[in-house]
C-alpha cells in the first residue's frame, strides 16, 4: 500500500477506529475478567460489554495502543511509514511527518511498534541458506535526550567503539538466496529474504549456537 492508497482508505479517525473494531472482532474479543467471547458493542462509549460478566473492554485494550492518548489514525500512519519503506525513520523525522508537538510520545510509540514487530518475527523460522554476522546498536535512554532528540551532556566519559558501555550486541541472521537477475558485477549476486535480529548478552559460541538452533528451520541442527 502506497501513501496515496493509505490516505484513501484511512481518511479520518472514525474510519481508523471502525477498521480496528472490525479486525478485533474478526480475531475474537476475549473478556479479561471471565474469559468470555460474546460481547455487545456499545457505540456511544466505543467499547465492548461482556455478555457473561458485564465487564467492559476498550477498543484499544490488549493492543500496543492500550492506554495511549495518541489518535488511532496517528498510530496507523506511524505503522505504515515504518513498514512501507526500506529506510529507517528516526523518531524526530517521524514527529515531523506526523505533525506532533512532542518528541517523547512519538519515540515511545515507535518503540512499542518495533517490539511488536520483533515478537511477531520471533514466530517465524528462517529457511535455506543463511548469512550471519554481529552488529552493535547504541543504547539511548529517553531521559538523556533534549526536546529535539539530541543527547544531553554526559557526566562521565564513556568508552567508544565496539566495547562501549552504550553498545548492545546483536546477532543478525538473514536468508540469502542466489539472485540470477543481479546484473551489476560490483554487487553481490544474492537476494535477501527474512531477517532475524537478536540482542545478546555476549556473542559466545554457546549463545550463538542456541539462537541458530532456535531460529533456523534445519533438522540437522
Amino acid at each position: 500500500m502506497n501513501l496515496l492508497d493509505f490516505g484513501n482508505q484511512f481518511k479520518d479517525e472514525a474510519g481508523c477506529r471502525s477498521y480496528l473494531k472490525e479486525k478485533r472482532e474478526a480475531a475474537g474479543v476475549v473478556c479479561r475478567k471471565c474469559g468470555g467471547r460474546e460481547h455487545y458493542w456499545l457505540t456511544p462509549l466505543g467499547c465492548w460489554k461482556c455478555k457473561g460478566c458485564s465487564a467492559w473492554t476498550n477498543l484499544r485494550a490488549g493492543t500496543i495502543m492500550e492506554k495511549s492518548k495518541m489518535p488511532v489514525r496517528m498510530w496507523f500512519m506511524c505503522i505504515h511509514l515504518m513498514t512501507s519503506t526500506k529506510k529507517a525513520f528516526s523518531a524526530l523525522e517521524m514527529q515531523k511527518q506526523l505533525g506532533h508537538k512532542r518528541y517523547e510520545p512519538v519515540w515511545y510509540m515507535m518503540q512499542k511498534i518495533r517490539r511488536a514487530m520483533g515478537k511477531r518475527d520471533g514466530n517465524y523460522l528462517l529457511h535455506g541458506e543463511i548469512e550471519m554476522d554481529d552488529a552493535f546498536f547504541e543504547i539511548v535512554d529517553l531521559q538523556e535526550l533534549d526536546e529535539l532528540g539530541n543527547k544531553k551532556g554526559e557526566e562521565e566519559e564513556l568508552k567508544r567503539g565496539r566495547g562501549s558501555q552504550r553498545q548492545m550486541k546483536v546477532l543478525v541472521m538473514v536468508e540469502s538466496a542466489h539472485n540470477p537477475s543481479q546484473a551489476d558485477p560490483h554487487k553481490k549476486n544474492r537476494a535477501m529474504g527474512f531477517v532475524k535480529m537478536k540482542a545478546m548478552d555476549d556473542l559466545s559460541a554457546v549463545g550463538i549456537n542456541y539462537e541458530v538452533r532456535k531460529g533456523i528451520d534445519n533438522p540437522r541442527l
